[in-house]
């Protein structure tokens, strides 16, 4: 009896010590640029937004594992054609589930993998891109009993990336210039 009441408590002690964390992400996000019949067609860069919950799995001594699940709203971008204006929007948003190592010191680092659904559109064409993330951070969290304010700087870049095919009409080559990387601060409160 004594064996599994010292199981139980070990294999629960990860629960007890789970935490939930909410999170801003205010940043820059860049874009492909893309060679279409000789024009240059890039995206310019734009300012974004993003909301991220995070759930820690384990959180014991310096070592936090969560799981993550993360919502872009529709942010819009100019297109341009070897650096003239287009007269067309690029538009992105997306929703992303993912994992996040932190290795908390005096500045928390981390790391993580996340699977993105972005949706993609210009002009009258749309369609929707899932590809895997990388992010990695670094940052500070403010000591504190119960609410744990935490402020940092983050990098994503996609792991996969789409080319653009002259031989075919599709929707499916604005995934040629998808975003290629994000960069901005994130921050928020775990509790």
């Amino acid at each position: 009896m004594k064996k599994l009441f010292i199981s139980l408590l070990l294999l629960g002690a990860p629960l007890v010590a789970q935490s939930v964390e909410v999170g801003v992400f205010v940043g820059q996000q860049s874009y492909k640029n893309v060679n279409v019949l000789g024009i240059d067609v890039k995206p310019d860069s734009n300012s974004v937004v993003g909301l991220r919950v995070g759930y820690s799995v384990v959180d014991v001594g310096p070592a936090l594992f969560q799981l993550t699940a993360g919502y872009q709203p529709e942010s819009k971008s100019e297109i341009k054609h070897s650096g003239e204006a287009s007269g067309f929007d690029f538009k992105q948003s997306y929703w992303s589930v993912g994992a996040m190592f932190n290795f908390k010191a005096v500045f928390a680092v981390g790391a993580g993998i996340e699977y993105r659904s972005e949706k993609l559109t210009a002009d009258t064409e749309s369609t929707t891109y899932g590809r895997p993330w990388a992010r990695m951070n670094v940052g500070y969290a403010i000591p504190a009993p119960a609410l744990k304010p935490f402020i940092g700087l983050e990098v994503a870049i996609p792991l996969t990336s789409s080319s653009f095919n002259a031989s075919i009409d599709s929707p499916d080559n604005l995934k040629s210039i998808a975003p290629k990387m994000q960069v901005g601060l994130y921050a928020g409160l775990r509790f």
